[in-house]
């Protein structure tokens, strides 16, 4: 087989970004697989059954039917599956960690004083009660609760397709306790939120501060104002779809034990509807406020404590009640913050990281690094990087 072509059907819709990310991923793993060719192919049964005579050697899919799931399963070829929709599958899969999602989306809340929290999603998808379960977890480990509205509605043809709004949603959204953070299980739902929000008079973000998944840039311009959301790992998950897909075809036995790869966010992209600080004390808010402003420049806890009209003793005391940490870790919390911006997203040396993210050296950044995460830049960077 190293000599031959081998056919790889990709079995994808491409309206929004992120699954053009997983073929993105999909093609870096091919660069240095030349043998792989690829036919694009709807995510439609009918159309699985028209490609039966292209003899492919193994597909990579976004399954999200169970019509969809059988008819690729007829083909008896090697399959990858890379959607959070149907747990119940028995076909290898690499997905986004769904429940870090979640986590994710409660610490960017909490970061912006927030103490009440809204869901909306799915009851009968896997992205989408992930995404809660994890959100809901990290609240209530807090000491505070979520509010949830879920649609059962069977969605075509895709479940990131457009939302049926109702009476119930905007009584629901009404009834919130305000300010608070809603997550939405993806950035459609986000936009039409914000439409909603516009609709019943809640201003965004001062009511209500939003959050979608999926960080399409498309969507999130359209909301008004621009959607923060939570960036998922699409080249990643195609990287290593394709490479588990590599396994299966080098294999002598096809049938293998089923499994499931998840891979971490590399983060929250913050915009304007999330761009809000529910912090009721003055002088605590004045200081995140100069901290996330100034972090990423040589400044310490001295030039703080000039902003305020209180002693260290009183703010740090106060900061740490409010937010659970001192005002030094949350100066290194927002460096790390963009050091992670930078070291996901570009490929510049780690060197010029430290210096972008307000650390007066590498070393510096990478004791700071390794102890907040586990991980040293570089290995943060190789992990979250498809190359």
């Amino acid at each position: 087989m190293s000599h031959d072509l081998i056919k790889i059907g990709l079995v994808f819709s491409y309206s929004l970004s992120y699954y053009r990310d997983i073929v993105r991923g999909i093609r870096v793993f091919s660069e240095s697989n030349p043998q792989w060719v690829f036919t694009p192919i709807a995510p439609e049964p009918g159309a699985i059954e028209s490609i039966r005579p292209l003899d492919l050697n193994g597909l990579i899919a976004h399954i999200f039917t169970g019509e969809l799931a059988d008819a690729l399963l007829r083909l008896r070829k090697p399959v990858v599956n890379v959607s959070g929709v149907l747990p119940e599958l028995k076909i290898p899969r690499v997905i986004a960690d769904h429940e870090q999602v979640g986590r994710l989306a409660a610490e960017h809340f909490f970061d912006r004083g927030l103490r009440q929290f809204g869901f909306v999603g799915y009851t009968n998808h896997e992205f989408s009660t992930g995404r809660e379960l994890g959100f809901r977890r990290e609240i209530e480990r807090a000491g505070f609760t979520t509010s949830s509205y879920l649609s059962n509605d069977r969605l075509h043809p895709e479940p990131t397709g457009l939302w049926r709004w109702d009476d119930k949603l905007e009584h629901w959204l009404i009834g919130l306790p305000r300010p608070v953070g809603v997550l939405c299980s993806h950035d459609i739902q986000g936009v039409q939120l914000s439409e909603v929000c516009h609709r019943v008079g809640l201003r965004v973000p001062d009511d209500i501060a939003l959050l979608g998944v999926d960080d399409d840039d498309l969507f999130c311009t359209l909301a008004r104002p621009p959607l923060s959301s939570i960036a998922l790992p699409g080249e990643r998950i195609g990287f290593e779809a394709a490479r588990m897909l590599h396994g299966l075809l080098s294999r002598s036995k096809k049938r293998l034990q089923p499994w499931t790869v998840k891979l971490p966010s590399p983060g929250v992209m913050t915009r304007r509807s999330s761009d809000i600080l529910a912090i009721e004390d003055g002088e605590v808010a004045k200081a995140v406020r100069y901290i996330r402003a100034n972090a990423l420049t040589p400044m310490g806890v001295p030039d703080i404590l000039e902003t305020v009209a209180v002693s260290r003793r009183s703010l740090e005391r106060r900061f740490r009640a409010i937010l659970g940490r001192g005002l030094a870790e949350e100066i290194c919390r927002v460096r790390i913050a963009k050091a992670k911006e930078l070291l996901s997203e570009t490929e510049i040396p780690i060197a010029q990281v430290a210096t972008n993210s307000g650390f007066s050296e590498a070393k510096h950044l990478s004791t700071a690094f390794r102890r907040k995460t586990g991980l040293t830049p570089t290995e943060f960077r190789f992990s979250n990087r498809t190359r």
